[in-house]
């Protein structure tokens, strides 16, 4: 009857203890959040936010901009494309950003991922896509509730995947 006692006393230890690694571990695992949304009449917009806890890690953003109706010989959709590629410079040359552009019949996809780790970050604030109060180095992560909430102020809709 102790032997059982002890086995039982044992076997509670460890499912406590297996229970509290598997919430240990939910809670720190990444997680991806999705945001779109329709900004006007040609421009659809999807984020990605990569997070693990409340830290942003990286966001993979996707514009898409349909030109459909507004493409003609005059405007071809070459015109559409150096636009839209003169009029986003600013995230020309900052460490940890990657962008990318391309045409696909009358739509242009415009896509651009953030690296939010501490080895870029001097460069993001200096280019102006983080803010802060005070220095690059006082920024201990991106909040993932204030990312969020950023992606809702501008018109998109954010669900969990």
């Amino acid at each position: 009857m102790e032997n059982k006692k002890k086995k039982l006393i044992i076997g509670l230890i460890l499912i406590i203890i297996l229970g509290a690694i598997v919430f240990y571990l939910t809670g720190h695992l990444t997680k991806t959040t999705i945001c779109k949304g329709t900004l006007d009449m040609i421009t659809d917009e999807e984020v990605e936010v990569i997070s693990s806890d409340d830290k942003v890690k990286e966001t993979k953003t996707k514009v898409i901009y349909d030109y459909t109706d507004y493409v003609s010989e005059s405007y071809p959709i070459s015109y559409y494309k150096d636009y839209i590629k003169n009029s986003n410079t600013f995230y020309k040359n900052v460490k940890g950003v990657k962008t990318s552009l391309k045409v696909e019949g009358n739509k242009i996809i415009y896509e651009v991922d953030i690296q939010y780790s501490q080895d870029y970050m001097k460069d993001l604030v200096e280019a102006g896509l983080v803010s802060t109060n005070g220095s690059y180095k006082d920024i201990d992560y991106i909040s993932l509730k204030d990312t969020i909430e950023n992606q809702k102020s501008a018109g998109l809709t954010c669900k969990e995947k």
